[in-house]
């Protein structure tokens, strides 16, 4: 008895330690691909950089479209993008998401397949005495049963239930692939958005610091030519008034910039901690692109990730109501066993102790109180939900992108204009400050032209800003596809 214990023990020892290590050739390129056991705590933490069979080892790459962002001469913009799509944490567990909905589907192929298991049992029983025989009494005994048995079960599936189950998590992990690509898409847009307005605030702190210097020196003016009665308090109240709101407004832009730059280090996978000390450029080395379409042809709407997602959506709820109605059919499973049975270790595997059993079995609901119909039904309100999704997706699609062209336009018009107006105070303040040379105005109207001129660069700065963040949207609303 102790001897096929121990024996029991170490087959069911050298079972578990080594059925969790494994790996299974890749079909493409002959390669291993190996998973990850609990011993491996390093394979663990990069485990979501896992490549999966069906999707290309530069998948990303093409997510990431860098041609597009080298449009903008901003090797750090590119830089950063580049860190978001390799380090942000948010693109990790989307990354986890699709590699969690590829097992799935192996989890519901395998439920296509028979089903075997080793399950040995051993026990010893005894048994009391006194038991009458042709007038005699059996003494009190121990026996022992020792069963090593593989059991077979498969469910025949000649509905398609069990395919179409499969076809449906396929579905369920394509639309995650294109929900990862969406998500891909979005955060380094933000990136870039976030990384854009914080050179631009860089430059409007610049300008508006020399602003607040500006209308000091016109107070302090000002309060000199009251003292001599060239100016009134009026003059000098609304003065410090616009000196104070200088003041203010500098601050307001600095509390703006330390948020930005706290999320750019988040979205870069970075604490935020040190983020006044990443690096970036400057929105003067920035130009709008030119090559950017006016209109965008439908194929590249049908290409989106969130409409193909919602097609594939739909797709698997139509697997759904398939399901559901073979669930009303009847199914037939067929079971069996073989191993070996014996009462001593020594004869176990003598083949006269060797058992086999098979059979089948057919299974038809017949009342359940209206759940399989009502969860039939249910299938078919839930796919019309998703046929209902995937229309507004395709009109929702179509308003961002018109949104972006329309911004884009605006904001593009805007700026030229901006930049016609800097032009024009330039030359006005020039024409200012020759006056001043020879003596025809006052320092103080030098300063008032200045400030001017510094308000219109802060709009022009503004506005560029606003035409590259609306290239920016347009580029995320067509999916990436410029």
């Amino acid at each position: 008895m102790k001897k096929f214990l121990v024996i029991f023990i170490i087959t069911g020892l050298f079972i578990s330690n080594t059925l969790p290590a494994f790996c299974i050739e890749d079909g493409k390129n002959g390669t291993q691909k190996s998973y990850v056991t609990k011993s491996d705590n390093k394979g663990k933490k990069k485990a979501w950089k896992k490549r999966r069979k069906d999707v290309p080892d530069n998948y990303r790459v093409e997510y990431i479209n860098k041609k597009w962002w080298d449009k903008f001469n901003d090797p750090i913009l590119t830089e950063y993008v580049m860190k978001t799509a390799d380090s942000n944490y948010d693109i990790k567990i989307n990354a986890l998401k699709v590699l969690e909905s590829h097992e799935n589907i192996k989890e519901s192929f395998g439920n296509e397949l028979p089903s075997l298991t080793f399950g040995p049992t051993a026990s010893r029983e005894k048994f009391s005495g006194r038991i009458p025989y042709g007038g005699m009494f059996f003494p009190s005994y121990y026996a022992a049963n020792i069963r090593f048995p593989l059991t077979v079960n498969y469910e025949v599936d000649i509905w398609g239930k069990n395919r179409f189950t499969t076809k449906r998590v396929q579905k369920a992990y394509e639309a995650m692939m294109y929900e990862e690509k969406a998500a891909f898409i979005s955060l380094t847009v933000l990136t870039a958005t976030t990384y854009f307005n914080i050179i631009n605030l860089d430059k409007q702190i610049a300008l508006q610091s020399e602003l607040v210097d500006i209308r000091k020196e016109i107070l302090d003016l000002t309060k000199i030519n009251y003292e001599y009665g060239l100016s009134s308090s009026t003059d000098v109240t609304v003065a410090d008034k616009l000196y104070t709101e200088a003041l203010s407004d500098i601050e307001t832009l600095k509390n703006s910039q330390i948020k930005l730059l706290n999320q750019l280090a988040v979205l870069t996978g970075e604490s935020s901690e040190n983020s006044s000390k990443l690096k970036r450029g400057s929105i003067d080395g920035v130009e709008l692109l030119k090559d950017l379409p006016k209109s965008v042809p439908s194929e590249i709407i049908d290409k989106r990730p969130d409409i193909l997602r919602a097609e594939a959506e739909l797709q698997a709820a139509a697997f759904d109501v398939k399901i559901a109605r073979r669930n009303l059919l009847p199914s037939i499973n067929i079971t069996g066993f073989l191993g070996f049975n014996a009462y001593r270790m020594a004869s176990l595997f003598d083949w006269r102790s060797f058992i086999m059993s098979y059979g089948g079995g057919l299974t038809q609901p017949i009342f359940n109180g209206g759940r399989l119909i009502a969860q039939l039904r249910a299938r078919k309100y839930k796919y019309d939900q998703m046929f209902n999704t995937y229309q507004k997706t395709i009109l929702t699609s179509i308003q961002e992108i018109n949104d972006s062209l329309a911004d884009l336009k605006t904001n593009t018009v805007k700026n030229q204009n901006d930049k016609k107006r800097v032009g024009c105070e330039t030359a006005y303040y020039n024409d200012i400050c020759y006056k001043y040379k020879k003596g025809a105005v006052s320092y103080l109207d030098t300063l008032r032209n200045r400030e001017n001129l510094l308000s219109l660069q802060k709009e022009e700065i503004q506005s560029r800003t606003d035409a590259i963040i609306a290239s920016l949207s347009l580029y995320k609303s067509v999916g990436g596809q410029l």
